[in-house]
């Protein structure tokens, strides 16, 4: 029993870690292709690609791992059903709820991982997400400047052209700001970065001159030559305030009263026992003739596994909705489906005589 145990132990988590690897992959370089895109064109600095790739994955991780748990499960009895080592284990006396046993030592430490994301680390995560959203809608970002193109700051009220950077100086550089108080239109021959005592960050043009229009009529005009100039990169910024629920710490919704509060905080517990559930469902669903392979199942797991999760994101929003009662929450959708789980587990040995 032990060797069977470490056997079908190690087929389930190699095979669900290799599923997880490949969906990480396709994440990965999606997220990676569409940031690349939003950054060559002055969306967001390219020292945030990496962070907010991190960010990605881990909203993306409550929902990978179930499913390549529940698809691992399957492609591994699959495979043992289509080289009829299934035949052989249901031969040597090891029942149904035997292999359960040993499958449960791997969808309980799964569905801690995706509680231990759900309740903590995505949360903190999509808050870190937020903040830097809020600091990218804020700050004049005027500092990731590509030669040929014109920038403008993230306010609208500043566009900066470079005609040419060469060894990090700046050449032949147009620079417009409107303000209440007066436009002005700057051009100067050089500009460099700089940085003061206190790390501001400071853009020093040189040999330059700067052309004013004054309101409120636009009439009167003034020039001004100078030798250098210095513009700081990057006000100070607003406060931040959270107001989203998705990004609050589980411990504060606790605290919170309200319809939303309390959507959200049972959503944070629903990919966790959903994980252990398909995990349990996944082995009477991988079930085949050999003649078929062990991807037989592949698109009926999907199948399950997406509309599980449609149904639960429907259900939340009927409950946001007032449409259910509150007195079922968003938990009824499990109890059904243990319910099918318990019915199908009764019924396995009779609907398939080859387990007997």
């Amino acid at each position: 029993m032990k060797i069977l145990e470490k056997y079908l132990i190690k087929e389930i988590t190699k095979t669900s870690i290799t599923v997880l690897a490949v969906f990480l992959v396709i994440l990965t370089a999606n997220t990676m292709l569409r940031l690349i895109e939003e950054s060559s064109i002055g969306n967001f600095p390219t020292y945030l690609l990496f962070p907010l790739i991190m960010i990605k994955i881990t909203q993306y991780s409550i929902y990978l791992i179930p499913i390549s748990l529940f698809l691992g499960i399957i492609l591994s009895f699959g495979k043992f059903y289509s080289e009829n080592e299934m035949a052989v284990i249901n031969s040597s006396g090891i029942s149904v709820y035997d292999i359960t046993k040993i499958i449960a030592r791997i969808i309980l430490p799964a569905a801690f991982v995706v509680g231990l994301f759900s309740l903590y680390i995505t949360p903190s995560a999509t808050q870190y997400r937020y903040q830097m959203e809020h600091k990218l809608n804020n700050e004049e970002r005027i500092e990731e400047i590509n030669p040929g193109r014109f920038t403008s700051s993230q306010s609208g009220n500043a566009t900066f052209f470079v005609e040419n950077i060469n060894n990090n100086i700046l050449e032949k550089i147009f620079f417009s700001t409107s303000g209440s108080k007066a436009n002005a239109i700057e051009n100067s021959s050089t500009a460099k970065y700089t940085v003061d005592e206190n790390n501001r960050k400071y853009i020093l043009l040189q040999d330059g001159v700067i052309s004013e229009i004054i309101p409120p009529n636009y009439t009167t005009t003034r020039k001004t030559k100078y030798r250098e100039h210095g513009l700081q990169l990057g006000q100070e910024l607003p406060e931040f305030i959270n107001t989203k629920y998705d990004a609050i710490s589980t411990l504060s919704l606790l605290s919170i009263d309200g319809k939303e509060s309390s959507a959200e905080l049972q959503s944070r517990l629903l990919l966790p026992v959903a994980t252990i559930l398909l995990g349990f469902i996944a082995f009477p669903v991988s079930y085949s003739s050999p003649r078929k392979g062990k991807y037989a199942k592949v698109f009926l797991g999907s199948l399950i596994y997406f509309s599980y999760l449609i149904v639960m994101s429907v259900i939340e929003k009927l409950y946001l909705l007032e449409a259910t009662p509150s007195l079922f929450g968003i938990w009824w959708i499990h109890l059904l489906m243990l319910f099918l789980v318990i019915f199908i587990y009764k019924n396995d040995m009779n609907t398939i005589p080859s387990r007997t």
